[in-house]
């Protein structure tokens, strides 16, 4: 390990922050840079320097590797291309790895364009929400060649306990956006199920128990499931954040004229959720759109 040479990182929110904290606690030294600089003073405390804009992260990092984990794939394409983005100063051999939920079709588009600037793209969403970023336990889903994520390497696992290189580029927003829709449907028929026998009598925290080890147990019902029981909505994830994931599943299903009839009802579920004001609560609050409904 390199601890000399910056790594760059951009986007600071509940995941980004999470990660790039464990890398500097493994010896990295990081040029972050934020939207809302506030959102820096730790990691700053930490010794990482901030750059004012993507442009000068690029800068600074010259041929080295940058990883992006910003909100959406609007933002996504600001850091990149915009006219403080990163391809504006970006240097040949430069790795640009983008660790958000992100379109396939702008994935493609913007490797492309780091391409023609001489620099490599790959994309690395993760699964395994705010708690696998704080631990450096996430699940890593990489596509792009295999040069460039043997390069990235040593950054996941720092961050993550397993990294799958699952093709080319893009083939990590397949996996992911398969990953988001898995992760909602389940999301809904947790709610449902803890909803319809609390009210019939039974111990939602005694159902999740009895499901523990049998065919219905999952991570969503150990973790969100403790979560819903509990009423703790203070977001790791935010359900916004999951509608975002299954509109772009949708969007991709489109593109590729296929029907999707599951992951649509799941989508206007989380629509409804979040017309009904309840977006900045954790996934896990989807119990409470469930509950307002009855």
């Amino acid at each position: 390990m390199n601890t000399h040479a910056p790594i760059g990182f951009i986007g600071l929110g509940l995941m980004g922050s999470a990660m790039a904290t464990q890398l500097i606690n493994a010896g990295y030294s990081l040029c972050i840079h934020s939207r809302t600089k506030d959102k820096a003073t730790a990691l700053i405390a930490l010794g990482a320097t901030y750059a004012s804009s993507p442009l000068q992260v690029a800068d600074i990092v010259k041929d080295g590797i940058i990883i992006v984990c910003v909100t959406d794939s609007k933002a996504l394409e600001e850091v990149v291309s915009g006219d403080q983005g990163l391809l504006k100063k970006i240097a040949p051999n430069c790795l640009i790895i983008d660790m958000g939920t992100s379109c396939y079709e702008l994935t493609q588009r913007l490797a492309e364009q780091a391409r023609k600037k001489h620099a490599h793209y790959i994309d690395a969403p993760v699964s395994g929400g705010q708690i696998g970023a704080q631990q450096g336990t996430l699940s890593i889903m990489a596509g792009g060649s295999r040069t460039q994520l043997h390069k990235a390497q040593p950054l996941f696992d720092v961050m993550g306990q397993k990294t799958t290189h699952v093709g080319a580029i893009g083939c990590g927003q397949l996996a992911k956006s398969a990953n988001q829709m898995i992760v909602g449907a389940t999301l809904n028929i947790v709610a449902e199920a803890l909803f319809l026998a609390q009210k019939n009598g039974a111990d939602p925290a005694k159902v999740v128990q009895a499901l523990g080890g049998g065919f219905a147990d999952s991570k969503i019902l150990q973790v969100h499931g403790k979560r819903m029981v509990e009423k703790n909505y203070t977001p790791g994830a935010r359900a916004t954040t999951q509608l975002k994931d299954l509109q772009q599943a949708q969007h991709l299903a489109t593109l590729s004229k296929l029907r999707l009839p599951l992951n649509q009802a799941s989508l206007s579920q989380w629509q409804a959720m979040v017309d009904a004001g309840f977006g900045p609560l954790d996934q896990a609050g989807i119990l409470a759109w469930v509950e307002q409904n009855n």
